[in-house]
């Protein structure tokens, strides 16, 4: 029997070994190696790469795993390449590269490193919607694999397998959808069209360390859960995952809106091998601008406009003024000083802050 997803439970760390030899198992019990992953084959891994932090922070794809599905592919004769486009990596990504680790795994399984700000872009028209879209999403690889991290997000409330694909819009333009989103149920008809897009053959989740509470970086608590998953289908992860971790399905935005477009079969009918029991996981509230009608979703961002705000830690760095969209964020007096007025709550400076000195100070309390 081929499964829809594949759960292995149980990791107490990362070995590449032995992740090579699980991710093996796993991909035979959903019915093998998609196409485009045989000899002479160039193949796309696209990791999450959110911020230049250590590994072991529970951030980012673990360069132990991209290096196991790596060194899988190497071995049937693939050529491949890692990339990803995080917010601030505008000015350069080897920095995210080197922190990260994947700089590591691509050196030590012979794959390339591929920079998607630096490969160009071409605009993609879907549902009539468009979208700047990096172009080794679009041309060059035989088959892509989406090598996602499982956590919580403040604005979407998780992140996993479809919300990974934001990463394919390069530079700045993911803090502009932000901005034509007002609310989290509008951004998520953006995150599908671009999972669409993408078009991933095989969506491998890393929940071995991952994070839940006040995520995606730094204010996240980061937990071990010791389990990889793994799945044809990014949405039926997604809907698998986040029921086990105690949100509904049907109350993540993501998945309701690729349900509703026929991309993963009703929940009762998706097969699962495995499982993963989670204790207390902590999934951030639904956004209160969920519940107003969309066409009030920009006067209530304008009338309950919040910012978030540095605290004592920030060194004044300017990282998180390089990648504002909307230009919020000045430094004075040696501090990063967000203006209310200006800012658009993409939570860009507080998912790059290198120095976790970004605070957020959301309406209602809510989180």
């Amino acid at each position: 029997m081929n499964y829809d997803v594949v759960i292995q439970d149980g990791f107490g760390f990362y070995c590449t070994e032995k992740l090579k030899e699980s991710i093996a198992s796993m991909v035979e019990d959903t019915g093998g190696w998609p196409r485009g992953t045989s000899t002479g084959n160039r193949v796309l891994l696209k990791v999450n790469m959110l911020a230049a932090k250590h590994p072991a922070r529970g951030i980012t794809t673990h360069p132990a795993v991209v290096a196991a599905v790596s060194s899988l592919l190497r071995d049937r004769g693939c050529e491949v390449f890692i990339g990803d486009s995080p917010g601030g990596a505008v000015k350069g990504v080897e920095r995210y590269w080197r922190n990260c680790g994947f700089n590591t795994a691509a050196e030590i399984t012979g794959a390339r490193l591929v920079s998607f700000e630096g490969s160009g872009s071409r605009r993609i028209t879907v549902h009539d919607r468009e979208y700047d879209i990096a172009l080794p999403i679009l041309e060059g690889y035989d088959c892509k694999i989406n090598m996602c991290k499982f956590k919580t997000h403040m604005y979407t409330r998780m992140t996993n397998a479809v919300k990974n694909s934001f990463g394919i819009v390069p530079g700045l333009g993911k803090a502009m959808l932000h901005m034509r989103s007002p609310r989290p149920r509008d951004l998520a008809v953006n995150i599908v069209d671009l999972y669409e897009i993408a078009d991933f053959s095989l969506h491998i989740s890393d929940g071995i360390l991952c994070m839940d509470g006040r995520g995606p970086s730094t204010d996240g608590r980061r937990r071990h859960e010791g389990f990889l998953a793994l799945s044809r289908n990014g949405v039926c992860l997604d809907m698998v995952l986040s029921q086990m971790a105690g949100l509904p399905w049907d109350q993540l935005d993501s998945n309701v809106e690729a349900f509703s477009r026929g991309l993963a079969k009703p929940f009762s009918e998706i097969t699962v091998q495995g499982s993963h029991e989670f204790v207390d996981f902590d999934i951030p509230d639904r956004s209160y601008l969920n519940y107003i009608p969309r066409w009030l979703g920009s006067v209530a961002r304008l009338l309950m406009r919040t910012a978030p705000v540095s605290n004592d830690s920030c060194t004044g760095c300017g990282v998180c003024k390089r990648a504002c969209p909307v230009d919020a964020i000045e430094i004075r007096s040696g501090r990063a000083k967000m203006k209310k007025g200006t800012c658009i709550m993409c939570l860009c400076c507080h998912e790059l802050c290198p120095e976790n000195a970004v605070e957020l100070k959301l309406p209602f309390g809510r989180s």
